[in-house]
């Protein structure tokens, strides 16, 4: 008997031992997926602040819609402003509205998500309608508001002519909690729910930092585990209830097995001696590591608990898959963002076109005398210049090296019709690199350079263009090399110059913007196998040679559509100049 009440004892002892760690396991759980999901929301709202400050500040647009009296002109702005509004939704999570009102012209521009929201626009803009200045409004942080049955955080910002704003559905929020028992709450700072009325007279904690577990007990007697976040940038907190009976049903299911006996109880202890490894710790265990991974950003795989027997394990097992979904879309959301403005940066940096060649081309087109043999040149010179914008100024991601040696030499030959006899040049390129796959304007940006650093009308200038197929570590890479005969590059050029290609692109400070553009793009197409190397060549001048992957081109490597018009030869002869053919070419 003695022995039977020693293990009741010792039972009832472990029975309280595993309530107390139960309830701070679920408690750790639940606050590291709210830390988690506070984080989230409040990152949300700081974007969309930012975006709302940057519209105001900086897009004309925006400015225009809220100052302007003309409508004509009003009419224009309005349409662009909306069209920016609803692009910046589109990638903006949580948020499912924004605004831009003009105090002057009373001009309202509102976009958003879902039906919903549109009792929130119509609110919104009836209150700043019916406002005179901002003193009425709150126009420092995101604030709380109730419209029937929905209930928004709203920020509303207050610019010199104008107020813009957005906001949250917080209906949406709830989604993760929507199939469990817990009851998430908005509270103000104070501790006092904004919603709910069976929740109206419960005062909730504050204390953001503690680890410890917070009760909250109804008027009905019934009680929860709280765990708050605040919300740094609003004037509430965010919080999750859960109810303690279902942290403790293993725990009350325990004690009524005491009532049955000794026996009972210790055939029934036996048993739990050998589940309790299966039943509780395990899924404590990596529901644990799971909301670790979540807190460290790692990749979590998601655990099958639809055989586990603990019901408060598979409820908060089943609410960490749901976040872990959330995150993984997000994840998915940002790098198909980061996709897009990669291919964003590369179209900019190919549509910088230096406006100087462009300039000179047309003067000595103005030039050419009206003779029978000069309007022959200019025809040539016209369409030549022609293809050559053309080039500049494709869609193509990609073309052969051989395309690029055309369009480089097309590049010469008009540069020799301006500059009669001052300009000789030479293309030695091995066969086996010439259906290599580059990007345009490759070579074309040095060729450009050494025209316009070195070209002196009466002094000859000559160009050098060198390419091979070179194997490194089993790889195979294109070597490229160009030389000129001019004045070299400075040695303090060389030393910023020959840096690796990720700090030439991370310090640029303004300066050699067509060098920034070529550099730009080698880091973001080959990443770090791109190489660079600046030199002066004895006996020339300013040698640049260019490392890549050898990638063979093929056709389906650009859309259709971005495939330009094939021409035939762009000259039938330079004047002044022998026909060239050949891989080795000279003028």
């Amino acid at each position: 008997m003695r022995i039977l009440v020693m293990f009741s004892v010792l039972l009832l002892f472990l029975i309280l031992y595993i309530s107390k760690q139960l309830q701070q396991e679920t408690y750790n759980g639940l606050h590291q997926t709210m830390d988690l999901y506070a984080k989230q929301l409040s990152g949300n709202m700081k974007t969309a602040e930012d975006c709302l400050w940057e519209f105001a500040n900086n897009n004309t647009d925006v400015v225009d819609t809220i100052t302007s009296r003309n409508s004509s002109n009003a009419v224009i702005s309005q349409i662009k402003a909306a069209r920016l509004l609803d692009n910046t939704l589109s990638y903006m999570t949580d948020i499912d509205g924004m605004f831009v009102y003009g105090k002057i012209n009373d001009y309202f521009v509102c976009r958003y998500k879902n039906g919903g929201s549109n009792d929130c626009s119509t609110y919104i803009k009836n209150t700043l309608r019916q406002s005179n200045d901002a003193a009425g409004l709150n126009t420092k942080t995101w604030y709380y508001m109730r419209l029937d049955c929905h209930t928004y955080l709203v920020r509303i910002i207050n610019d010199l002519h104008g107020y813009l704003g957005a906001w949250i559905r917080l209906d949406e929020l709830s989604i993760p909690f929507d199939n469990t028992n817990t009851v998430l709450l908005f509270a103000d700072e104070n501790g006092i729910p904004y919603d709910k009325k069976s929740w109206s007279n419960i005062q909730l904690s504050t204390d953001f930092s503690s680890k410890k577990l917070h009760q909250i007990r109804r008027e009905d007697g019934k009680r929860y585990l709280q765990v708050a976040e605040e919300l740094p940038l609003s004037t509430c907190s965010i919080n999750a209830l859960i109810p303690f009976e279902e942290v403790n049903t293993p725990i009350f299911n325990m004690l009524k097995l005491l009532s049955a006996g000794a026996l009972l109880i210790f055939i029934v202890s036996l048993l739990w001696t050998f589940s309790y490894e299966h039943l509780i710790s395990k899924p404590l265990s990596l529901i644990r590591k799971m909301a670790s991974q979540v807190k460290e950003e790692q990749q979590v795989p998601h655990p099958d608990l639809s055989n586990e027997r603990c019901e408060e394990v598979l409820e908060l097992g089943e609410t960490l898959n749901k976040l872990m979904n959330r995150i993984e879309k997000l994840k998915i959301n940002v790098y198909e963002d980061k996709l897009n403005l990669k291919a964003l940066e590369i179209q900019y940096l190919k549509s910088q076109v230096a406006p100087h060649f462009l300039i000179n081309c047309l003067s000595a087109i103005g030039s050419m005398p009206f003779t029978e043999e000069g309007r022959r040149l200019t025809n040539e010179f016209i369409r030549a210049l022609s293809d050559h914008i053309r080039y500049t100024l494709q869609d193509k991601t990609a073309v052969p090296l051989s395309e690029e040696l055309k369009y480089v030499e097309n590049y010469l030959k008009l540069t020799a019709l301006r500059f009669p006899e001052c300009l000789k040049w030479e293309i030695d390129v091995a066969e086996e690199c010439r259906n290599a796959s580059v990007f345009p304007i490759i070579l074309l940006m040095f060729t450009e350079n050494t025209i316009k650093h070195n070209m002196i009308m009466g002094e000859e200038l000559r160009v050098r263009i060198t390419g091979s197929l070179v194997e490194r570590n089993d790889e195979k890479y294109v070597v490229l090399i160009h030389l000129d005969s001019g004045s070299g590059y400075f040695e303090a050029d060389l030393e910023y110059l020959n840096r690796p290609v990720s700090q030439q692109v991370h310090d640029f400070d303004g300066k050699k913007i067509g060098t920034y553009n070529l550099l730009k793009r080698l880091y973001l197409v080959y990443g770090e196998k791109a190489h660079v190397h600046f030199s002066n060549e004895p006996g020339w001048g300013a040698k640049s040679e260019i490392t890549i992957p050898y990638i063979p081109y093929r056709e389906d490597d650009d859309p259709p559509e971005s495939k330009i018009e094939k021409s035939e030869p762009l000259f039938s002869h330079a004047p002044d100049t022998p026909p060239v053919s050949g891989k080795k070419n000279e003028s």
